[in-house]
């Protein structure tokens, strides 16, 4: 349902393991059902994983779906890239496809208590994980990604909600224009355990900053409580704050017809209006944002509406869009390769 959710939301564009475990499978090919199940209910781009040698099998699920997938390497702060991890960094690289070098150092933990410092770890640990991308196919696609937080010494745990990490962002945008790098982050992120003002305020300004900063891959919609759990009702708010920070992006649109130097001499001044021309009704949609999760109605309409907040439709879009939207099936032949994979992947990682 979460993959179906991710399909039919129009901000999101590619796909981060919305759940990471599988109470029904075992864990040792956990991974590799839940990208077949991503397979089966978008052709979004999905996030690969190289955990426990799930990238082996990843290749081969896009390559028999037609489909191309964006490797995830999670650097171990400080300075260590698992074997796991390095294996996927071949892979992924050996069979053309882009992946992102992922370091995410805990400012004061696994990484120094300042930011600047932190970025050179950081730094360090990313341009690592590209030399090996390199040596193994030189000119392969690889993505600059950050993902640094600090801790909260008051609790000994990460704040992934604070001001701080979209300050991290914009270093990390700049980092990688300094390399001439596609960037991305592992943001926005949120403290908050529920879709609350806490979540809002905390990732709608980390998207803001990673936005105006330029970075090219901002992720991820929906999470809550430092990622460790997702919720549907978040993602929608979610999508409707990248709409609106996509809206700032886009700036104010100046022509000759959207100047409308004629119409205001043709209205004039009052009582004229233009709501009944022409030019209103050619432009007003495409000028203007329309919100879904937003409340702009008049306050008696709204109360006998049954006075719904924000989270209340967010809940009842979720809730509609699981229920109803239909992905593009995977082709009868792709669907068959798919199941073959997964025996296999069972057969080398369970039986052997």
């Amino acid at each position: 349902m979460l993959v179906r959710l991710c399909d039919a939301l129009p901000m999101v564009h590619t796909l981060c393991q919305p759940v990471a475990h599988l109470g029904d499978k075992p864990p040792e090919v956990e991974l590799e059902w839940v990208h077949a199940t991503e397979l089966r209910n978008t052709d979004k781009t999905i996030m690969g994983t190289a955990f426990g040698g799930s990238s082996k099998w990843l290749v081969q699920m896009v390559e028999v779906c037609d489909q191309q997938t964006l490797g995830g390497i999670c650097i171990a702060s400080p300075l260590v890239i698992p074997a796991d991890q390095a294996q996927g960094i071949l892979d992924y690289a050996e069979s053309g496809n882009p992946q992102l070098i992922l370091s995410g150092p805990s400012k004061g933990a696994t990484g120094p208590a300042t930011m600047a410092g932190t970025l050179v770890l950081q730094n360090v640990e990313i341009l690592g994980g590209t030399v090996l991308a390199q040596l193994a196919n030189p000119g392969c696609g690889v993505m600059y990604m950050g993902y640094a937080t600090p801790m909260d010494m008051r609790f000994g745990t990460m704040a992934s909600g604070s001001a701080e990490v979209g300050l991290m962002a914009v270093g990390t945008a700049q980092l990688a224009r300094f390399y001439g790098m596609p960037s991305g982050v592992f943001y926005p992120m949120t403290d908050a355990k529920l879709p609350d003002p806490q979540a809002v305020y905390e990732k709608h300004l980390q998207t803001y900053l990673c936005a105006t900063a330029g970075v090219n891959y901002i992720m991820p919609l929906g999470g809550l409580d430092n990622e460790g759990t997702h919720s549907p009702v978040q993602m929608v708010i979610d999508n409707e704050v990248c709409k609106m920070v996509g809206k700032v992006l886009d700036g104010i649109r100046v022509d000759e017809e959207r100047l409308a130097v004629e119409l205001i001499k043709e209205v004039g001044p009052v009582p004229g209006n233009y709501l009944k021309t022409e030019h209103t009704r050619q432009h007003w949609q495409e000028e203007y944002l329309i919100p879904e999760v937003g409340i702009r109605e008049e306050y008696n309409t709204w109360v006998m509406g049954g006075s719904k907040g924000a989270i209340d439709r967010a809940t009842e879009i979720a809730i509609e869009l699981m229920e109803t939207h239909q992905p593009n099936p995977l082709p009868d032949e792709a669907e068959l390769e798919l199941q073959k994979i997964l025996i296999a992947a069972e057969g080398e990682k369970i039986t052997a």
